[in-house]
């Protein structure tokens, strides 16, 4: 086991650690001390608080081999003597003291930086993606496919959110022109805070998806499990983290779904933890800048339960009713093409009162019945009839029909 002269060896650990810490640039690392004197080669480095001492022994062991180890109150001491080799490792707070009276080897070489790089590791954030994962949320790419298409009829709503919400993100600068030219202290217009309210399955949530397509920009969406929890101050923190992450996406649609159960009237009787989620997401909407394209949509069937302090912070409202006749009529047609004109009215006409979720579930529901049938007996493949969408209604409205 050749040696390595003393100024090269010191080239070449340096030169490893300067690599290792290239990679942190926003981390600073400590520097490296390598002394000859005499005979003898000593290094010092330190190292982090929270590292493991052990692992870093581990990682001179395993790189040189067996070492005899004593334990000192308040350090830990190794030897290791081979016969042309004294190496000894003292660990004195938070600082590694190696020492060998002679040129260093390359394997110790090895080991002094697998050493450094143990004691000094860097735990990397995570990306805003992989932490927004961890929390429970999901990630809907910009590119989703979703399109104004996906929701029949609702054109009242649909020019609502594009007057409102999508083209202020668009063409900004039309809208700034107008503020400065209005406005006393100008201020923008762009929404940072959006509630839609409405009965479930009415298209809230596609309706984000397809504001998040129409203005490139994520959709994070939220569910309210993502974020209470049982432990005290969790859920805060849970919302808080949320909203950190999102910020460092970038552009983002924040989609929180169920937002009643986060903020509740506080004129009732609120429960504490409920009460200090209620403040973190009120400093959230507060802290949204001027200029970011991030915004926030909150969803609720329950209006009237919000707490006024987080209706007040909301910059548009847009109600989602339930379908009228005419529009009934169009989402059957999108799930039942081959039915004609009365047979879409006749459907339209008995669904009075149901959502659009529930018109495609009751058509999901006859084609699978009807496929059952088909297969039960042996028939060849053909479409279901009016008859059998009006049972699996009937059905749906539990025989109100």
């Amino acid at each position: 086991m050749g040696t390595i002269e003393y100024h090269k060896a010191k080239e070449l650990i340096e030169a490893g650690i300067d690599e290792y810490v290239k990679q942190f640039d926003s981390v600073e690392l400590p520097a490296i001390n390598i002394e000859r004197k005499g005979k003898d080669t000593s290094i010092a480095f330190a190292i982090g608080k929270d590292a493991n001492l052990y692992s870093v022994v581990n990682a001179i062991v395993t790189t040189i081999g067996p070492m005899q180890i004593s334990e000192c109150i308040g350090s830990l001491s190794l030897k290791q003597d081979i016969t042309y080799i004294h190496i000894s490792t003292q660990f004195c707070g938070n600082v590694v003291r190696l020492s060998k009276s002679d040129d260093l080897t390359s394997e110790e070489i090895d080991a002094v930086l697998q050493a450094y790089k143990i004691g000094n590791s860097v735990k990397e954030k995570n990306s805003p993606k992989q932490r927004l994962l961890e929390f429970g949320v999901t990630i809907y790419d910009s590119n989703n496919g979703f399109g104004w298409d996906d929701i029949a009829g609702y054109e009242d709503v649909k020019q609502e959110i594009k007057d409102t919400v999508l083209l202020p993100l668009q063409h900004p600068e039309v809208y700034e022109q107008i503020a400065q030219g209005t406005r006393k202290k100008y201020e923008t217009v762009n929404p940072k805070a959006i509630l839609f309210e409405g009965p479930p399955g009415t298209g809230k949530t596609t309706s984000a998806r397809i504001i998040a397509c129409e203005s490139e920009s994520p959709m994070v969406y939220v569910p309210i499990e993502s974020i209470m929890a049982k432990w005290y101050g969790e859920s805060e923190r849970n919302l808080s983290g949320i909203f950190d992450a999102c910020n460092d996406l970038g552009n983002s649609l924040i989609f929180l779904d169920e937002i009643d159960s986060l903020a509740t009237s506080r004129e009732k009787d609120l429960h504490e933890a409920t009460r200090r989620v209620l403040s973190v997401l009120l400093r959230k909407i507060d802290g949204f800048e001027p200029n970011d394209k991030t915004i926030l949509i909150g969803a609720t069937n329950r209006k009237n339960d919000l707490d006024p302090a987080l209706l007040s912070r909301f910059d548009v409202s847009i109600y989602f009713h339930l379908p009228n006749l005419e529009e009934r009529a169009e989402i059957f047609r999108d799930y039942a093409k081959h039915l004609n004109d009365e047979d879409l009215k006749n459907l339209a006409q008995l669904s009075e009162g149901v959502s659009g979720r529930n018109i495609k579930d009751i058509c999901e529901h006859s084609e699978r019945r009807w496929a059952s049938r088909l297969i039960r007996e042996k028939e060849s493949v053909k479409l279901p009839p009016l008859e059998e969408y009006l049972s699996s209604l009937k059905t749906r409205q539990g025989n109100k029909i």
